[in-house]
């Protein structure tokens, strides 16, 4: 049996989430444990359902910008953070970084990679050009996690 990555998504958009949740649930190795679309409503989840991964939009009713990300750290700090967001301006991934994301994707390139990056993030370690231009390194982790 394989061990499954358990999943929690969290974003405001509805569609998203169950487009999300359609397109991972055919993984094999990943379950998503459930959506939350607001950041309340997330860190009670985490607190409930010890995700492995949080996918995490930066723009919900009761949290912008990196308020969200900054959050889950807080109270949840061994969660692996993926941001999936529309913002595609770097200063965006600065920020989710130097808040404790430990990986960012722009919405409209999750066909095409999020599952990969997702396995990355959930793997411990960025690998040179494994997020391609949407890296964020571990910055909570040695340097020895990012090889």
């Amino acid at each position: 049996m394989i061990d499954k990555n358990r999943i929690l998504i969290v974003d405001d958009n509805e569609p998203f989430r169950r487009v999300l949740r359609d397109f991972l649930s055919k993984e094999p190795d990943f379950e998503i444990v459930g959506e939350a679309g607001r950041l309340g409503e997330a860190i009670r989840a985490i607190g409930n359902l010890s995700p492995h991964l949080v996918l995490a939009d930066l723009s919900m009713p009761d949290a912008r910008g990196v308020e969200a990300v900054t959050a889950i750290r807080r109270h949840c700090p061994e969660v692996k953070i993926l941001v999936v967001s529309s913002h595609r301006e770097h200063e965006y991934k600065h920020l989710c970084r130097e808040a404790g994301a430990d990986g960012y994707i722009v919405k409209d390139t999750v066909h095409d990679t999020l599952r990969d990056r997702m396995r990355v993030v959930l793997g411990g370690a960025t690998r040179p050009g494994a997020l391609s231009a949407q890296a964020i390194p571990n910055a909570r982790a040695g340097p020895e996690s990012q090889q």
